[in-house]
């Protein structure tokens, strides 16, 4: 950021007194002062609220405008969470349900954390699998996604409209505020994106597909319906993940065990839980006996998943464990 840019935040931050309202400002007009636009940004931050509640300030997201990288359409709005809007707490399978810190009003962030592609139905919930707009040096940003995956996406964009309901319009279908039947197939049309990543290998692909099938399975069980399909789902995803060890980090690997312990214990396969669970108690051992002649090597972060999934095998006769 040059000196002149910096010193319209300086004036901006003075003028609109709100973080939030000076980055909007920066995206939507760039760094030159209009106090036309200023006005215009104060006054619509209380203009009434996507989900109705008392105005914009009070909403614990904001808007940013991303370009498809598959079809080049633009101004497709994605959802950001406001810092310090929101808290999560995690049901038995690591997927978040959100509470609103006051004073901003309640979102389920999930509905919406999935940005679609109206014309050709790229979907992902990671701003950066899009093309980004940079106004520190005013250019564009590139997908993260390789070209060879997105050449492949362009080829299936019949298959990601047979995804979708009927004759749904794409654009009203997953416009905000969004449905919860619309929310399951935007994270389908993820999973669909990312085993297209998968199939050319790409790192994190199985892991991403199997984590979408998780809030899938959320959303169904908050809504009353069976989840087990989307839990199957996640488990073979999730699976595969393990097998092409995708995780190179410790840590998240033992999470990731953790997870499938859960899975196949709720899907009735005690056996395949306790074989993972199993891995997690065999690479405890090893970190025990290393840690005997190195004092850096701690066996706490395998422990903590390892005795999460024993508690849930030990409750696995509670009748409602798997409604948290």
């Amino acid at each position: 950021m040059g000196l002149d840019d910096k010193l319209v935040r300086k004036k901006l931050e003075v003028l609109l007194k709100d973080e939030d309202l000076v980055n909007k400002y920066l995206r939507v007009y760039g760094p030159r002062l209009d106090m036309a636009n200023i006005a215009k940004l104060k006054q619509d931050q209380f203009k009434p609220g996507p989900e109705g509640g008392m105005g914009e300030k009070d909403d614990p997201t904001y808007q940013i405008k991303l370009k498809c990288p598959v079809c080049s359409q633009s101004d497709i709005f994605c959802y950001e969470i406001k810092a310090k809007s929101l808290t999560s707490t995690l049901d038995r399978f690591l997927a978040p349900r959100y509470q609103a810190v006051k004073p901003f009003r309640n979102v389920n962030f999930s509905l919406f954390s999935v940005t679609v592609c109206p014309t050709c139905l790229f979907a992902s919930p990671d701003k950066r699998d899009f093309i980004t707009f940079s106004v520190q040096v005013n250019s564009e940003n590139k997908s993260q996604l390789s070209p060879y995956v997105l050449e492949e996406l362009r080829k299936k964009v019949e298959e990601r409209k047979s995804l979708l309901p009927g004759d749904a319009d794409a654009a009203a279908f997953f416009s905000h505020p969004r449905s919860v039947t619309a929310a399951i197939a935007a994270y389908r049309l993820a999973i669909h994106r990312a085993l297209v990543e998968a199939s050319l290998e790409t790192p994190l692909a199985w892991y991403k597909a199997g984590m979408y099938s998780l809030k899938i399975a959320l959303f169904m069980r908050d809504s009353g319906e069976s989840d087990d399909i989307a839990l199957k789902d996640a488990a073979d995803y999730l699976s595969k993940s393990f097998r092409n060890s995708e995780l190179k980090s410790p840590e998240l690997e033992y999470q990731l065990l953790y997870i499938l312990s859960a899975l196949y214990l709720r899907l009735g396969d005690g056996t395949q839980c306790q074989s993972y669970m199993g891995v997690l108690d065999k690479w405890k051992s090893e970190l025990t006996k290393q840690a005997k002649d190195d004092p850096k090597v701690t066996t706490a972060h395998v422990d903590r998943w390892l005795d999460k999934a024993k508690e849930l095998w030990t409750d696995r006769e509670v009748p409602d464990l798997w409604t948290h």
